[in-house]
């Protein structure tokens, strides 16, 4: 008869198997249920909030594995023991085990399906935002296909710039989850979004630094180097007529270094020698002297007349006056280079002019005997320049290459014959000089008016001959003319009398009439005016005079 009861070995065996469910759950009934609704509707309220669910999840899975380890472990060790004490009545066991606690092993084997079922879900919809130098550019599922996206960028550029060019690549990762607008789902699409954030390139090399400011950016120290040379270059040229006794001296604190420059601001070597040569425009103040006008300045301070306005909108510099203060703008170069030079130049010396008497030629009259010729003598100097302005110079040897000759010319002695012009004018007579310039046929200064009591004596301002001694009512009253035969002629106007003809010949100082008042007169006076070749001259080209002043033959 079989026996249906448990051996004492048995039933410890049966102990040991509760013990080992009781580590898996817990024995009160009720309570699994309830722990599992409330669980169960935990873990939904947590799926309803992304943030909240990738962090639960993330820990619960983490707790979970390093449990069902755990539990896995005391289980096998569990069913090992049992397989060598009876491998039959262990499974016997067992199932009267499962069959006792059936409940709580359903209730962990979905638990644990639903976690799996979780983390599966997670895994499939989390990626990482991509954050490129500041800019976020999309999402990636996996971190590593973007950086082969950025190191196919760097291949392209280096390809198309050198190998010395460089880009900032400050990339972070942030796990969120998938958005298919946001998903960059292959390289090319990463590489698009990567040139899309226009890209800052910048390279190994150099710049400027002057006063410290940098001036200029270059792709390589040498090209710097080479501006600094080009500059200065203007200010070492030699010839056999100025040599330089000094290296060129920079006043200003300069220096080239190396270091990451930004492609875009790169200069070519040309363009950067006019930058440092020219400079910035700086602002200076002028005082306005008398006469000066807009077209003067420009051109002694070497300015447009455009410059000029443009320096001062507020005025308007064609009625500059007196002492007023006005902008100029000027150049500053960034280097102020300065040369000392040894030079050689010529200068031209001027001839004398000598006057020997001669018997055989009438008063008044010369003759060039020999034309003068100017000498050549050479000197040289040390000279002193800040940017080619000579600031000083120093005369250390002068000689003479070639002598002056003098101009000689005869001067005559011989008297002149009666009648014959000397070829300069005497004034006519004596008296106040009371007009030079005013309307009417004064006009430029063309006539003087001498006057004096009435009769007092008109003489020849030249010897001559006699053309007009007339009265024709056209305002000189009674008036002569006289021809001196050399283009030159002379008028005597408002006489009172007439003492000469037409057709006489007269003598430099002969009495011709009498002042008076006729014609268009306001009192007694001379009216005398010079003409040349039919042309009223300016008298003060043949006089001093001035209006106020005395004066006699």
């Amino acid at each position: 008869m079989e026996n249906t009861h448990l051996t004492n070995e048995e039933n410890d065996q049966d102990l040991k198997g509760i013990k080992f469910l009781k580590q898996i759950s817990p024995i009160n009934k009720s309570n699994i249920v309830i722990n599992f609704k409330l669980k169960l509707i935990k873990f939904i309220h947590i799926l309803m909030n992304p943030k909240l669910a990738i962090n639960e999840i993330a820990f619960r899975y983490d707790r979970f594995v390093g449990t069902v380890k755990h539990k896995f472990q005391i289980f096998y060790e569990f069913k090992l023991l049992k397989f060598k004490e009876s491998s039959l009545n262990s499974c016997h066991n067992a199932m009267c085990i499962i069959a006792k606690y059936k409940k709580q092993c359903i209730v962990t084997s979905l638990l644990i399906i639903v976690l799996v079922l979780g983390v599966s879900i997670y895994d499939a919809n989390i990626g990482y935002q991509v954050s490129f130098n500041g800019q976020d550019i999309g999402i990636v599922k996996e971190q590593k296909v973007f950086a082969q996206a950025v190191g196919r960028v760097n291949r392209e550029l280096s390809s198309w710039y050198g190998n010395n060019i460089v880009f900032q690549q400050d990339i972070a990762f942030e796990k969120t989850f998938i958005r298919k607008d946001k998903l960059l789902s292959n390289i090319d699409e990463s590489l698009k979004a990567v040139y899309d954030t226009n890209i800052d390139l910048a390279l190994e090399g150099a710049v400027i630094i002057i006063e410290g400011e940098e001036i200029a950016s270059f792709s390589s120290k040498e090209d710097a180097q080479r501006v600094i040379d080009g500059v200065l270059s203007p200010y070492v040229k030699e010839n056999n007529k100025s040599k330089l006794i000094e290296d060129p001296v920079i006043h200003e604190d300069y220096t080239i270094e190396e270091k990451l420059v930004n492609y875009g601001s790169i200069k070519e070597v040309n363009q950067a020698i006019a930058l440092i040569s020219q400079g910035t425009e700086e602002i200076n103040q002028y005082k306005v002297k008398s006469g000066d006008t807009s077209w003067d300045i420009a051109v002694n301070r070497g300015v447009n007349i455009k410059d000029i306005e443009d320096a001062n909108p507020e005025k308007d510099i064609t009625s500059l006056r007196d002492g007023e203060l006005i902008n100029l703008a000027v150049e500053k170069p960034y280097l102020t280079i300065e040369t000392v030079k040894e030079e050689v130049k010529e200068e031209k010396i001027n001839y004398e002019t000598v006057y020997k008497k001669d018997s055989s030629i009438y008063i008044g009259k010369t003759k060039v005997i020999s034309e003068g010729v100017q000498g050549i003598k050479q000197i040289t100097s040390i000279v002193e320049y800040e940017n080619n302005n000579q600031i000083s110079a120093e005369i250390i040897d002068e000689k003479v290459i070639k002598e002056a000759q003098d101009k000689v010319i005869a001067k005559g002695t011989k008297a002149l014959p009666p009648g014959q012009a000397k070829g300069s004018f005497r004034l006519p007579t004596s008296g106040r000089i009371t007009a030079i310039n005013k309307p009417g046929s004064h006009s430029g200064g063309r006539a003087v008016d001498i006057a004096n009591r009435v009769g007092t004596n008109i003489y020849a301002a030249d010897s001559g001959k006699v053309t007009l001694a007339t009265n024709r009512g056209n305002g000189y009253g009674n008036y002569i003319v006289i021809d001196h035969g050399n283009g030159y002629s002379t008028l005597y106007a408002h006489l009172s009398s007439i003492r000469v003809s037409v057709g006489n010949r007269v003598s430099r100082g002969q009495n011709i009439g009498g002042m008076g008042s006729t014609g268009n007169s306001s009192g007694s006076h001379l009216h005398f005016e010079v003409i040349k070749n039919g042309s009223r001259q300016k008298i003060t080209n043949y006089f001093n005079l001035s209006r106020g002043r005395t004066v006699s033959p």
